[in-house]
């Protein structure tokens, strides 16, 4: 019987890998007595799949509906010891390592785990055994696709502003209306690169407006496939700062910051799961009224459009000199022939966790795991800009955070400071 199983990846101890490049690493099995099998295989996999439940209908209609989407990217096979229909093997007590290598394919998507589905990619070992339940043992590693932003649709270098009016009551009660507009100095970005957002409102109604929230937002959508076609769409919170609003008949100017943390890429490709983002910024007033929001789409790549940990406004964004270099995902050493393109001006990116992500029971619904498995949470790349360049304020000003309003008489006052 076996007591425990461990898989370890060559040079690349987090398991972070790009798509082609070449997975190797080594399996010790460790036995305490003789354990008679018909094969041990080794499983490669690669899925994306979704699912979630809905309640139709009422009394005795009621129903419940199981919306499932799946996507195979790769499976893979390989016998270390015995064969699918060869005769039982015996395997002596003690520590069996057995070596594996295998060529990821080109066309493989990020790795994600999200609330109604996931991209997982894993390595299982099985020991087969003909006359019980097989025992196994499994462990996750990540793909992280590269998103070159300098290829995509060339509008993101371009700064992106949306504005939104909201009058209040109506008919002969209708107030004037408020005014707020958003706009970023770009619209692609890359972990660690700070986004900076102005925002203008022009409260000509006699509400206050009590506070500016802006937030990263995180759009994930579920495509299922049976047991027919439907999107279910999730928004979250990721990163969100707050400051005080203004008063009634007031203007007031914002430059709200939002540090980009370790998050998977724009990914739109997969035909079950996509991940997008947008910068949200939302008036917050008292009372029964909806709230103003804009919502600007950004892309989130692994290729910067600037060199800048804080691109500003007014600031040219040119295409980074590119270089070819070898890459071992989170290691210093390289593990294989896997090659990536970076700007040569980047500092070498570290790959992390997402922020307070919690960690992923791997486990298939028909999986016993004997054996065990290895609980897993993705990482990303995420770039560390030198300190300066992270203290620099945008437009060279001495604020991480730079209102001002102005009263309809042209009266200058300070505001409160950020909420964190």
């Amino acid at each position: 019987m076996a007591t425990s199983c461990e898989i370890k990846f060559d040079q690349n101890p987090y398991g972070v890998y790009f798509p082609g490049q070449t997975l190797s690493g080594s399996v010790e099995l460790c036995l305490t007595e003789v354990t008679k099998v018909r094969g041990v295989a080794l499983q490669i996999n690669g899925v994306a799949e979704v699912k979630w439940s809905e309640t139709k209908g009422a009394g005795k209609n009621r129903r419940t509906v199981r919306y499932r989407g799946r996507q195979n990217y790769m499976h893979s096979t390989t016998y270390l010891a015995g064969s699918k229909e060869g005769n039982n093997v015996e395997l002596l007590p003690g520590i069996h390592t057995y070596r594996f290598s295998c060529a990821l394919p080109h066309n493989l998507v990020t790795s994600m785990e999200a609330e109604y589905g996931h991209v997982r990619y894993t390595v299982k070992v099985v020991l087969e055994r003909s006359w019980k339940k097989d025992q196994s043992y499994k462990v996750a590693f990540t793909i992280l696709r590269h998103v070159n932003l300098n290829e995509e649709a060339y509008e993101i270098r371009y700064p992106a502003k949306l504005d939104k009016s909201k009058t209040f009551c109506c008919g002969p009660c209708r107030s004037e209306p408020m005014y707020i507009s958003a706009e970023t100095p770009i619209s692609g970005y890359v972990p660690g690169q700070t986004v900076v957002v102005k925002i203008e409102v022009n409260n000509q109604s006699n509400k206050p407006l009590d506070e500016l929230s802006t937030k990263l937002v995180g759009i994930v959508s579920f495509i299922s496939q049976t047991p027919y076609c439907k999107v279910r769409t999730v928004s979250s919170v990721i990163v969100e700062t707050r400051c005080a609003g203004i008063g009634p008949r007031t203007k007031g100017s914002f430059e709200q910051l939002i540090l980009i943390p370790p998050l998977p890429p724009t990914s739109k490709s997969c035909q079950v799961l996509t991940m997008t983002y947008a910068i949200e910024v939302e008036g917050k007033i008292r009372g029964p009224v909806v709230n103003p929001r804009i919502q600007i789409p950004i892309t989130i790549g692994t290729i910067p459009l600037s060199m800048n940990a804080v691109p500003g406004f007014g600031t040219a964004v040119v295409a980074p000199p590119v270089i070819v270099q070898p890459t071992a995902g989170p290691s210093s050493s390289i593990t294989d022939a896997g090659i990536v393109a970076l700007p040569a001006e980047l500092p070498p990116p570290s790959y992390e966790e997402v922020v307070n992500a919690n960690r992923t029971n791997i486990q298939d619904e028909d999986e016993t795991n004997e054996i065990g498995w290895r609980d897993y949470t993705p990482r990303y790349m995420v770039y560390r800009f030198s300190e300066s360049d992270e203290a620099a304020p945008p437009n060279g000003g001495d604020h991480q955070q730079n209102n001002a309003m102005e009263t309809d008489g042209g009266e200058r006052t300070v505001p409160e400071k950020a909420i964190m």
